[in-house]
């Protein structure tokens, strides 16, 4: 439904390779990766327009480093919940925020250290532009390029995570067997790094529950 509301081209592309026997042409595959990517980066701007509504800025306003620093934190906690992201409640958005700051301290670090990693990479870039006599402020264009490189690079921060996450269960499997027990899968305290709380009947279903 997405992908007709939004990219019917693709849509086209791929319930044409649902019906034949040759699968993707090249051409196919370079049209669906474009396709991708501009689903993904519009998207991105969308979530940024979000991200400056929760923190309580309007998209024509410039804004200060400390403040792009927290629009940008909020578009990546609004990109990682994804559809179930509440994108209008701001004092939601804020307390979420906060939790994931004292609960999630390795999670919310590595957060912030991409956040961070990716807008200075931005300004390193742009150094030869910038006024050093004056304040620094951040449009919503810049914003939007800024998130823009996150949405690019997302992909290999969010592998740095997984790892970790892996490590995470490696740890609860005290036997080495490459199982962890069900209540030690639930019983992890507030304050872990990541805490499981997926259902038993969606692990049942993904095939990881013995």
């Amino acid at each position: 439904d997405i992908l007709v509301g939004k990219m019917p081209e693709l849509a086209d592309v791929l319930s044409n390779v649902r019906h034949s026997v040759r699968g993707f042409s090249f051409t196919d595959v370079i049209l669906t990766t474009a396709t991708l990517e501009r689903l993904i980066l519009d998207e991105s701007t969308e979530l940024l327009s979000a991200a400056y509504m929760l923190n309580g800025h309007e998209a024509f306003q410039s804004i200060s480093r400390d403040e792009l620093q927290e629009v940008l934190t909020s578009y990546l906690v609004i990109f990682e919940i994804g559809s179930k992201a509440n994108l209008t409640d701001a004092a939601r958005h804020q307390l979420t925020k906060q939790r994931m700051k004292t609960t999630s301290s390795q999670s919310w670090s590595t957060l912030v250290e991409f956040e961070e990693d990716v807008s200075n990479t931005f300004t390193l870039l742009q150094h030869a532009t910038i006024n050093p006599f004056v304040p620094v402020v951040y449009s919503f264009q810049v914003a939007s390029q800024i998130v823009r490189s996150m949405a690019r690079t997302y992909g290999q921060w969010q592998n740095s995570e997984c790892r970790q996450m892996a490590a995470e269960l490696r740890g609860l499997d005290l036997m080495g067997s490459g199982r962890v027990p069900i209540d030690k899968f639930y019983s992890q305290p507030t304050s872990a790094d990541y805490v499981f709380t997926e259902s038993t009947e969606y692990l049942r279903q993904i095939g990881a529950l013995d």
